[in-house]
C-alpha cells in the first residue's frame, strides 16, 4: 500500500479545516495510515511533521514497518510535541474519539493553559474516515480475493446442507473451511438462520437442527489481507412455501432495482428509496427494518450508510466506493428473506464483487 500517498492526501484534507495539528487514535484509522496493527497508539500530523506515537510493545516493529517517526509513549510525550513544534490548535475526529480520550485531551489542554501556553481542542469532521470512502487499486484487488472466498464459503455451506444438520455446525465448518484458505478471521459471527429463525436480520446460529421444506438464510463474511467480505443468500431445502417464494422474488425485484442506479452521481439516498419503495408498494414497508446497505473495507461497517435519511443520503456515488447492497423482508414466525452482494463503483457502473463470476455493469 502506498502510505505516503495516503499521508499527503490527509495532510491536502487537513489544509482545509480549522486546526495545526491533527490527532488520530482510531485503530483502524492508524492501520490505514501506518501499515501496523495496533491496539493503542497516536499519530500526530502537522503540515510538515508525522509522529507514530506507540508504546513499548510496538516500538521496534513501527520503526521497521512505517514510514512515520515513531516516539516512544510517555506521559508527557504529546505535550512536549506540542510545545516543541509550537502548536496551538490541536484537531481530533469528533466521531470517532472515545470520551475517555476527549477527556485526556481537555486536561492536556488545563495543564498547558496553568503554563500559559494556550491550546485549543478542536472538533474536526472524520477525515480519514472520509479517505477511506474512496478505495485504490490495491484494496480493490484485496476485496475482490476476499469476496471470492466468501463465495466460495456459500458454496461449501450450500452443499453441507442435509436433514438433521444444525446451523452452529454448519458456523463451524464454515471457520474452518476459510482458514485453511488462509483467511485472517471471519468478519462476523455467520448468521446461518433456519425457517422462522430467519426472521431476526442479527440472528447468531444455535443448535437448531434442518428440517425438510424450510428456507436457509446464509449471511457470512470473512476477511482475508484485512479486507471484508459480505453476502447474503436465501436457499430453500425441500420444497419452497408460495409466501417465502413471493417474498424472495420482492427483495430480489428491489436489489435489482436499487444495483440499476449503482453508478457515479447517484445519491445514496436513492438507492435506498428505490428498492424501499418497491417493497413498499408491495404491502411490506415495514418488514424492511434497516439500511439497504454499507460501506465495507477495513472494517465491516464503513461510510457511508446506506439510507434515504440522514448522514449520507446526499452523498453521491464515486469510482472507488465499495457499498454492499441488501434489501430484505422479516415476518416474524414465519421467516425472511436478505439478499446481499458487495458492489464496486467503477466509472460507468458497477462491478459486483460477490458474484463467482466477479461481473461488470455499465462498462
Amino acid at each position: 500500500m502506498n502510505y505516503r500517498v495516503r499521508l499527503e492526501s490527509l495532510r491536502h484534507a487537513l489544509a482545509l479545516v480549522p486546526c495545526e495539528a491533527f490527532l488520530i487514535e482510531h485503530p483502524m484509522d492508524l492501520f490505514y495510515l501506518t501499515g501496523v496493527e495496533l491496539s493503542a497508539g497516536k499519530l500526530f500530523i502537522t503540515p510538515y511533521e508525522a509522529y507514530l506515537i506507540v508504546d513499548g510493545r510496538y516500538v521496534e516493529a513501527s520503526s521497521h514497518q512505517t514510514l512515520y517517526s515513531v516516539k516512544l509513549l510517555k506521559e508527557h510525550s504529546l505535550e512536549e510535541l506540542l510545545t516543541s513544534l509550537h502548536v496551538h490548535q490541536l484537531g481530533f475526529d469528533k466521531y470517532y474519539t472515545p470520551y475517555h480520550l476527549f477527556l485526556g485531551l481537555t486536561e492536556l489542554a488545563q495543564r498547558l493553559q496553568l503554563r500559559s501556553y494556550p491550546l485549543e481542542i478542536v472538533p474536526i469532521e472524520p477525515i480519514v474516515q472520509g479517505l477511506r470512502l474512496l478505495k485504490d487499486e490495491e484494496e480493490i484487488s484485496c476485496l475482490r480475493r476476499a469476496a471470492h472466498l466468501g463465495y466460495r464459503g456459500y458454496e461449501f455451506v450450500a452443499s453441507l446442507l442435509r436433514e438433521g444438520i444444525t446451523e452452529s455446525e454448519l458456523a463451524f465448518e464454515l471457520e474452518f473451511f476459510w482458514k485453511k484458505q488462509g483467511a485472517s478471521r471471519l468478519a462476523f459471527d455467520p448468521i446461518i438462520a433456519f425457517g422462522a429463525n430467519s426472521s431476526m436480520p442479527h440472528y447468531r446460529a444455535k443448535t437448531t437442527p434442518l428440517n425438510p421444506n424450510i428456507s436457509v438464510l446464509i449471511d457470512i463474511g470473512v476477511v482475508l489481507s484485512h479486507y471484508h467480505s459480505d453476502m447474503t443468500r436465501v436457499l430453500t431445502f425441500g420444497t419452497i412455501d408460495p409466501l417465502m417464494q413471493n417474498i424472495y422474488s420482492i427483495v430480489e425485484e428491489a436489489k435489482l432495482r436499487a444495483l440499476d442506479l449503482c453508478r457515479p452521481g447517484t445519491l445514496i439516498g436513492d438507492l435506498d428509496r428505490a428498492a424501499r419503495a418497491w417493497i413498499a408498494s408491495k404491502g411490506y414497508g415495514d418488514h424492511f427494518t434497516h439500511g439497504l446497505g454499507h460501506g465495507i473495507g477495513l472494517d465491516i461497517h464503513e461510510p457511508p450508510l446506506l439510507r434515504e435519511t440522514g448522514a449520507h443520503c446526499q452523498v453521491p456515488l464515486e469510482p472507488g466506493m465499495v457499498i454492499t447492497i441488501e434489501p430484505g423482508i422479516y415476518l416474524p414466525g414465519v421467516g425472511g428473506v436478505r439478499l446481499e452482494d458487495t458492489i464496486l463503483i467503477t466509472e460507468k457502473g458497477y462491478e459486483n464483487l460477490t458474484t463467482n463470476s466477479c461481473e461488470a455493469h455499465g462498462l
